[in-house]
This record gives C-alpha cells, sequence and structure tokens, in this order.
C-alpha cells in the first residue's frame, strides 16, 4: 500500500474522531505514505482558520491538521494533501476565506476521483 485517503466526516471536537483521523494522517506521512485528506459533513470546521477551543479542554485540529501539510501548501512535493468538500463548507456558511492554508475546496466530481485513487480509505 502506497496511498491512503482518510475521510474526515465529524467536527474537531466534542468527539475523538476527528482527533483520531488526524493522528492516522500524521502516523500515515511519517510511515512514508501518500495521504489524502477528505474532509466533508461536519469535518470541514477542521479546516476553519482562527479556531480556540477556549478551557474546553481540546487540541486546536486546525493547527494539528497543518502539520503534515509541510509548507502549509497541498500539492506535489506534499505527502498530505487535505481536500475540503464545497458543498459540506457551502452548507455550514464557510467559503475559502474561512479555511485555513493547505486545503483546497472540491466538488463532487473531484471528491469521487480522491476517493477512488487511493490503495486504502479510513472513515471517521
Amino acid at each position: 500500500m502506497n496511498s491512503l485517503c482518510i475521510v474526515i466526516r465529524k467536527g474537531p471536537y466534542g468527539s475523538v474522531s476527528a482527533a483520531e483521523a488526524v493522528r492516522h494522517l500524521i502516523g500515515a506521512v511519517h510511515a512514508g505514505l501518500s495521504v489524502h485528506a477528505v474532509l466533508v459533513d461536519d469535518g470541514v470546521y477542521l479546516a476553519r482558520q482562527g479556531q480556540d477551543p477556549g478551557d474546553t479542554g481540546w487540541t486546536s485540529l486546525s493547527d494539528a491538521l497543518r502539520q503534515p501539510l509541510g509548507s502549509g501548501a497541498a500539492g506535489p512535493s506534499s505527502s498530505a494533501c487535505a481536500y475540503v468538500h464545497r458543498p459540506s463548507a457551502e452548507t455550514r456558511g464557510l467559503d475559502h476565506l474561512d479555511l485555513g492554508p493547505g486545503v483546497e475546496l472540491i466538488d463532487d466530481t473531484q471528491l469521487e476521483a480522491v476517493l477512488t485513487s487511493s490503495d486504502a480509505l479510513l472513515i471517521f
């Protein structure tokens, strides 16, 4: 296996699902895999800039997500890319200005291509 797609459907706070997805993403990158993180449904909130979980005890997962993206720009020089499903983001009132660096908005057709291009798929 050379490539992994991690689909994150849960929001960054309130459960461990998104945190576990990011942990797997970082581990897969360190293991030398090419990794695509796809944020759909409430998972799009993971890419929102300026997250401040306050005194909730939760860690800012947007910062953790950017860590494996290298310089902050997804692309061929990076072993990890992050994609935000545009319809999911729009439904939740988010646009490209709300999202942190290193993520790319994709439509349904692009989502299908990312999901089918990887050797393995994890869904959180």
